[in-house]
């Protein structure tokens, strides 16, 4: 028998006999350990469940906050999951209940018994106290211009840093020494670390550090901030804790007295430890504060699961030059995170080591406003290992140079990136080195609104054998910038951008036999931001519009780009314009392949994630600072219904954003469009009268940039 069905048949037996046998059991918040675990009688502890559970068993969770670490070891195949809808929060802080008193002025202390490393009032985190002062409730924690310091990069050397004063951000001004702070130093442009300061005079604009590694120092944009000093906490919302003394000290909005508020502490990193445990899933839980960590375990599964601040540094104990412990999955294969909302973290959202592994429809939003100390060229995704798919998934507000790193010969498709990059120099949304590249395939992206490149195969010149087909890139930097030779660039469409949009270097490998073909926009070249005149697009290059050469506005040759519809306009110079590649423009409508990331009459495919975003994913309400998370639509059943001539569709929406209503039938065939459109905040409604449409079900959908909604209606005939 051929091996691979031997172990095919192995593993199928092992699920048989593991349902066989399964058990159920179930957690609630007044249960008891004594107690049998059944729904009528709960365990109290997950811990509890976990150590009584075989392969094949499910845990559900009862509504409640749980404050656990939970430790799974030589597990396989068991389940844990809310309880039918139940909202479930798996909390990593405790309360901080000791007496308050004034320290000065508006700032309290108190003294703990345990160390926490994060502090949140009334479940919103505040900062910790630094120079200069910035804030999450403005933004300004990622104005790195305006609210870090900025470095003297011709005076400084590395492991002396040179304040260059501006405005009122002065270090020589201070009326104290900072040493012994600790100083976030992005002095390695797409690196940042934290590092001790061993020396500072009062009234000096200099200090000393240890230096950081000589190949990663850049002489190019500095800058810093410090923690880490009482004296720096100076403005509300802004903390400090002395972990040799166990003393907090807290300066609470409003100036109010701390003990009128709900103060936590952040005490522990992961809720789930999971260890040689292969088959595990965890769904449908909320995580405050905490996260999970996969080790050994393929085929792990975590589904429609919320994190909010599932990470942070340590370095309020005094903690540097170390990564945050942050979501992760390391040494095991197979595994998939999907349907998950990632926001509010410090450090990388989540990193996954080995191969094969999946990051699918989650949302990562406000990723790491410090940026120190990160593995690789410091990214807020990383996968590491070999054939991983990063696929429909939304990230915006990040910090990192370089969005998503998926290790060798990733698939990234359908993702919609945009505002990222935001604290450090260089970098790009997608970003691969030299041994990623070959058969790595990057399409179907949105890539936008950002300082940085858009897909970027990156290195000296030894990359090859990428593909990039089916992106939409505008204002950013470069939509696509090409090291190497032999890749493949197919029909993307790109315009808007701060230099040339598809970047086929000369240099630095010179791209002999990349093939350019069938893309549209507004600038391509072989170099950065000459003309294609002087750096014609080397290797293969035809079948592409390109403003360079071309007469009128790309922009212009686009449905509707305001709106997110990229499809060309009827009577466009992109239509049919193109030719035919195998494997790309497969399906293609009209006489040939058109130009560009899309097909005249053809799929709107649409990018990012494809399900409603919870408005409050733990529980937590009041939540104001938010701020920028996109609000989510509201699609109202259809009235009447069941209906015969016609029909009425009711949505409201809270923000301007592009909202797709369409019918489909109940195999999912599109009936009918109905609207496609940015549209602004208010109640609409829209009629749709079926008279050549059968009787029977349909599915009324409502796409929007935050998710989908699904309405089910009855036509009689």
């Amino acid at each position: 028998m051929n091996p691979f069905y031997q172990i095919r048949v192995v593993l199928i037996a092992f699920s048989m006999t593991a349902n066989l046998f399964a058990n159920t059991f179930f957690v609630a918040t007044t249960g008891s350990d004594t107690d049998p675990g059944s729904l009528e009688a709960p365990f109290l502890t997950i811990q509890h469940a976990i150590d009584v559970m075989q392969p094949g068993d499910v845990c559900y969770l009862r509504e409640g906050s749980y404050s656990e670490e939970v430790q799974i070891n030589d597990l396989a195949q068991i389940t844990i999951q809310n309880y039918q809808d139940e909202v479930v929060t798996l909390h990593g802080t405790i309360p901080v209940e000791g007496t308050w008193s004034i320290h000065e002025g508006q700032i309290y202390k108190t003294t703990l018994d345990h160390d926490i490393w994060q502090l949140f009032a009334d479940d919103q985190e505040m900062i910790m106290a630094r120079w200069p002062n910035a804030r999450f409730d403005d933004g300004t924690i990622w104005d790195q211009e305006n609210n870090w310091a900025h470095g003297d990069e011709a005076a400084s050397v590395n492991g002396i840093e040179v304040d260059d004063p501006y405005g009122s951000t002065d270090l020589s001004t201070l009326p104290f020494s900072i040493e012994g702070a600790l100083a976030i130093l992005n002095i390695g442009s797409f690196r940042s670390y934290v590092k001790t300061v061993i020396s500072h005079t009062t009234g000096s604009g200099i200090f000393t550090f240890d230096p950081v590694p000589e190949t990663a120092y850049r002489t190019k944009h500095h800058y810093y901030f410090l923690e880490k000093k009482l004296e720096f906490l100076d403005q509300e919302s802004e903390w400090f804790y002395d972990h040799e003394t166990m003393e907090l000290y807290f300066w609470a909005p409003g100036g109010v007295d701390p003990g009128s508020l709900d103060i936590r502490g952040k005490t522990q990193a992961y809720f789930f430890d999971v260890t040689n445990s292969n088959y595990i899933q965890i769904k449908g839980l909320n995580f405050f504060a905490t996260t999970f960590k996969i080790n050994n375990s393929d085929y792990s599964i975590i589904d429609s699961c919320h994190f909010l601040y599932p990470s942070c540094y340590k370095r309020m104990l005094g903690v540097a030059a170390t990564e945050p412990e942050m979501s992760l999955i390391t040494g095991s294969s197979n595994c998939t995170v999907r349907n998950s909302s990632f926001q509010y973290t410090d450090g990388s959202a989540i990193e996954t080591y080995s191969s094969d592994n999946i990051i699918e429809n989650c949302y990562f939003y406000h990723i790491d406003y410090s940026v120190a100390d990160l593995s690789s060229v410091m990214t807020t995704i990383r996968m590491g290992g070999s054939s991983n798919i990063f696929r429909q998934n939304t990230v915006h507000k990040t910090g990192a140079s370089s969005g998503i790193n998926p290790g060798n010969a990733g698939l990234l498709e359908y993702n919609d990136m945009y505002d990222t990059g935001y604290l450090q120099s260089d970098g790009a949304i997608i970003h691969m080195m030299e041994g990623q590249q070959p058969n790595s395939e990057i399409c179907y992206n949105w890539l936008h609104d950002s300082p940085k490149y858009g897909a970027r195969y990156d290195g000296d010149g030894d990359g090859n054998n990428g593909t990039m087909h089916h992106n939409v890139s505008w204002n950013i930097k470069t939509g696509h910038m090409l090291k190497g030779h032999d890749h493949y660039v197919y029909n993307n469409t790109s315009f808007d951008n701060s230099q040339n949009s598809i970047v086929v270097l000369i240099d630095l490998g010179g791209n002999d036999g990349t093939i350019t073909r069938n893309n549209a926009a507004t600038k391509i070249a072989g170099h950065r931001w000459d003309t294609y005149q002087n750096y014609p697009v080397p290797g293969i290059y035809d079948h592409n519009w390109n403003g360079y050469l071309e007469t009128g506005n790309l922009v212009e040759f686009l449905e509707d780009p305001d709106n997110y519809d990229f499809r060309p306009v009827a009577g466009s110079p992109l239509i049919d314009a193109g030719v035919e590649v195998t494997g790309i423009t497969d399906g293609f409508i009209g006489s040939a392949p058109d130009l560009g990331a899309y097909e005249y009459g053809g799929e709107h495919w649409l990018a990012g994630i494809t399900w409603e975003l919870p408005v409050d994913p733990v529980g937590i309400v009041d939540k104001d600072y938010k701020g920028e998370i996109p609000h989510t639509p509201k699609l109202e059943q259809n009235y009447p219904n069941p209906f015969n001539g016609g029909t009425t569709i009711k949505f409201s929406i809270e923000r301007p954003q592009l909202i797709n209503v369409s019918i489909y039938s109940i195999n999912g065939q599109l009936v009918k469009e109905l609207l496609n459109s940015v549209t602004e905040k208010g109640e609409y409604q829209l009629s749709w009268s079926p008279d050549q449409t059968a009787s029977g079900v349909y599915l009324i959908q409502l796409r929007s940039q935050t998710g989908s909604q699904v309405k089910k209606c009855l036509l009689v005939k």
